[in-house]
């Protein structure tokens, strides 16, 4: 991303800067072809915007202005330590004022988002839908908004006996107040949590990578091994083969030594404690004409990892048994959640095939 222009703009109302990167063409393309949509690219925990560096050769090659930035607590943007900084329709607004600052009024955007950026991506289309021709979610099924409170205990309840294990035990980690400073004293095994490899010695798991599954989803497994304590005291995991692998390490190292975990952990106290609650309770009432507001009514892309076991490759059939994404293509990559390191070019290619069919590139 070196030939990216970089740029930070603060938003309002809570003067919130955001870092963001403009491909190289950018201003030209949305100046001579109004009609060309633009790629909003938005990271995940615990990443920033070079997460797409080893996709984006391919990505650019497609001939569409890319808008990359830093989401909140990452980077160059601000790191607010207040939970409901964090929410959705927040982050939603200031991304549409930085697309409105760099002349994309009323332009055709697709959001392409992984991790919190595809909750990020699902919820920028849900308040801004005009703006908006299509969506593509990684690492992240459409999550649709709900009037309920949310629970962790309940949620690791229900879905240990739906999936066998309780999805979201890691959230009990990263949400207790020790968590950033364990983090950024064990950065090198943080990253071994989120990039290790071990695949399953049992025969009917044939041999798949279950290592995400025995740090996020087995209770006080990640605290045990970030901590070098309990049945990992005297382990270390293989980590997996990225095409970059020493670059990525290095630069993740470097950023969080850093800035920290202090801010980024707050996309999950946000939504643990409910801090986006009233905002879901409105998208859930029907629109001025009696619509649905959950729909999404735009060409939708989901791409699952069969190693990912917190954002199942099957969750999308939540949504699609609702009805509320009729057009709506899936695709699988051979990788664990952290997808765009792993299988860089795989997942440009997943991404790009979706895109130009699509929507394609006129001039």
């Amino acid at each position: 991303m070196d030939s990216f222009a970089h740029k930070a703009l603060i938003t309002s109302p809570y003067s919130l800067t955001y870092s963001y990167y403009l491909s190289p063409s950018f201003n030209e393309q949305i100046t001579t072809n109004p009609n060309l949509p633009v790629i909003m690219l938005l990271h995940g925990y615990p990443d920033d915007a070079h997460m797409w560096s080893g996709s984006m050769p391919h990505l650019q090659s497609l001939g569409y202005p890319i808008f990359a930035p830093d989401l909140l607590g990452f980077g160059g943007s601000s790191k607010p330590t207040d939970p409901r900084r964090y929410n959705y329709k927040t982050q939603a607004s200031s991304l549409s004022q930085i697309l409105d600052h760099e002349s994309c009024h009323g332009r055709r955007i697709i959001p392409v988002g992984h991790d919190f950026g595809s909750g990020t991506a699902q919820r920028f289309y849900l308040y801004h839908r005009d703006r908006c021709i299509g969506l593509c979610l990684l690492s992240g099924a459409y999550q649709p908004p709900t009037p309920h409170h949310f629970s962790l205990w309940t949620a690791n309840h229900e879905t240990t006996k739906r999936f066998g294990y309780p999805q979201w035990s890691y959230w009990e980690f990263f949400t207790a107040p020790d968590a950033p400073e364990l983090l950024r004293m064990n950065l090198d095994r943080f990253f071994e949590v989120n990039n290790g490899y071990y695949p399953s010695p049992l025969p009917e798991e044939n041999g798949r990578d279950i290592w995400m599954r025995e740090m996020f989803c087995v209770k006080n497994a990640m605290r045990e091994y970030i901590t070098r304590s309990g049945k990992y005291a005297n382990y270390t995991v293989p980590l997996k083969p990225y095409p970059d692998l020493e670059s990525v390490k290095r630069r993740f190292i470097e950023r969080l030594s850093r800035d920290g975990l202090e801010g980024p952990v707050n996309y999950y106290i946000s939504l643990a404690n409910n801090t986006m609650l009233e905002d879901e309770r409105e998208l859930c009432e029907k629109g001025p004409n009696g619509e649905d507001r959950r729909l999404v009514d735009v060409p939708v892309l989901h791409v699952g990892q069969t190693g990912d076991w917190v954002c199942r490759t099957d969750l999308m059939s939540n949504a699609k048994g609702q009805g509320l994404v009729p057009d709506c293509e899936e695709k699988v990559i051979e990788a664990g959640h952290w997808c765009p390191y792993e299988k860089p070019k795989e997942v440009a290619e997943a991404v790009g095939e979706w895109l130009t069919r699509k929507f394609p590139v006129k001039s």
